[in-house]
């Protein structure tokens, strides 16, 4: 399917993103302080067992272990000079799940042979390249510059040869990283590109940590040419039904919202999330009625979140 094609899917709506992928590291035994992209070389069975567990739990789109790889954040572990094998591997090996997953979804169950000519639920699924925060910081919290920041981005898209459909940059707090990352992915690549933001709420409505509001900030992304945006992380799945209500009411771009699921304890240093599949499937239904065209799960949610809501929406 070429790249127009997954875009105007999008529009069309019902697309179910993947949950976390450093929950379920951390529950594998992902020591504290350590890279997940480091998996991708030590642990590559188990990261391309995670994608397809998520792929299993009826995603759509599963998003690749690459969220902190670009050279700042790598160079900081002593991993900068392994920044394209990295980086290409966890694409790889979330396009080796998907390849797997078709391989068996494109069968015929009764008679277990290839599909050919016989009726088929194989389903498309995607690859999202996941890019984060750089790891540097613009005025006034810090002194990167603009450049800076596209280097980051530039030297993490490079470093990866091919195998995604579609480069979400996710969890940005600072409108100005998020859109010089956003203008560096178009111009390096030839597919979709999505943005999320990440909001807490307050008293005065939906607010990055660097004080951008959320109706700005959906606008200013729809301005510089962003193909999805949307919100993941820091606030509930309830508190996410009326932040979407605020983004769908400021763009007519296709939204994708990812939130996390419910807030933490924390207990032994490790946050705990507490809230039940169901009760995140039922907020995300609420999500896609009021026109949001891709939900998926952030922090805390595990392929049973996934599970849940693609239940929702096929019951049977």
């Amino acid at each position: 399917m070429g790249h127009d094609g997954v875009l105007n899917l999008f529009r069309k709506g019902g697309v179910l993103f993947d949950g976390a992928l450093g929950t379920m590291f951390i529950a594998g035994g992902l020591e504290p302080g350590r890279p997940p992209e480091e998996w991708n070389r030590t642990n590559a069975p188990t990261v391309r067992g995670i994608h397809a567990s998520y792929l299993e739990a009826g995603a759509h789109v599963v998003g690749t272990n690459t969220f902190g790889g670009t050279p700042w954040r790598l160079h900081s572990f002593s991993l900068g000079d392994d920044i394209g094998e990295l980086n290409t591997a966890g694409v790889r090996l979330a396009r080796e799940a998907v390849a797997d997953f078709n391989r068996t979804r494109d069968r015929c169950t009764p008679c277990n042979t290839p599909a050919e000519g016989h009726a088929t639920n194989k389903d498309t699924r995607w690859v999202a390249l996941s890019l984060g925060p750089t790891g540097k910081f613009l005025p006034p919290v810090g002194n990167a510059t603009e450049d800076e920041i596209r280097t980051e981005y530039t030297e993490q898209i490079e470093s990866i040869r091919a195998g995604y459909d579609l480069v979400l940059i996710e969890t940005m707090y600072d409108l100005k990283e998020a859109i010089s990352g956003l203008e560096t992915a178009k111009k390096l690549t030839n597919v979709p590109v999505a943005v999320t933001m990440t909001f807490n709420k307050n008293p005065r409505g939906y607010f990055t940590v660097m004080g951008n509001d959320a109706a700005g900030a959906i606008k200013s992304l729809d301005a510089a040419g962003a193909d999805i945006v949307g919100a993941n992380c820091s606030i509930t799945s309830g508190e996410m039904i009326g932040l979407a209500r605020v983004l769908r009411d400021n763009t007519a771009r296709p939204l994708l919202c990812q939130p996390n699921a419910g807030q933490p304890d924390v207990k032994d240093g490790i946050p705990v999330y507490n809230q039940v599949p169901e009760e995140f499937a039922e907020d995300a239904a609420r999500l896609f009625e009021i026109g949001i065209n891709a939900v998926g799960g952030c922090c805390g949610t595990t392929p049973e979140f996934i599970r849940a809501v693609s239940n929702r929406l096929s019951p049977g």
